[in-house]
């Protein structure tokens, strides 16, 4: 059995949605431990090691991104265009970057695979429902996606 800790970062401005991913998270995957951050501007220091989060200097990228569109300051379509800017050799690059929103729009669903999404998730209402996806959703990338980290 793999021991390895995965790391995830959850970016989500709704303080009970943020919690409830979390919480979805770490009962559906074994040795997961959740960065959660609540705008734009957190995401990219976390993942650049700056501000808060400077300790992180030469920890390994996240092995999941999941993020939302809708944030004050940044939001996601800017935190994504500077993930996927990024020179090929980083490797950031390769963490997977789901899109979490409650946008149903087909211009934010285009936008965001254009952008480099590697999935476009639509919040469900209910919160059994939406507890429920975010576990398959941790499961999936993080079980049975092939990663090249």
């Amino acid at each position: 059995m793999n021991e390895e800790i995965i790391d995830i970062l959850v970016v989500e401005d709704n303080d009970s949605d943020r919690a409830s991913i979390v919480e979805s998270l770490k009962s559906a995957i074994v040795n997961v431990r959740v960065a959660a951050v609540h705008d734009g501007k957190q995401a990219l220091d976390f993942l650049y090691a700056r501000g808060d989060f400077r300790n992180r200097a030469e920890a390994e990228p996240p092995r999941l991104i999941l993020l939302d569109l809708s944030m004050p300051g940044d939001d996601g379509f800017s935190v994504l265009g500077q993930i996927r800017s990024l020179d090929e050799d980083d490797s950031l690059i390769l963490t997977p970057v789901v899109i979490f929103s409650d946008s149903n729009d087909s211009g934010d669903i285009s936008k965001s695979y254009r952008c480099g999404a590697n999935s476009y998730i639509i919040k469900p209402l209910s919160f059994p429902d939406f507890q429920a996806v975010v576990k398959v959703v941790g499961k999936y990338w993080m079980t049975h996606n092939i990663y090249s980290g």
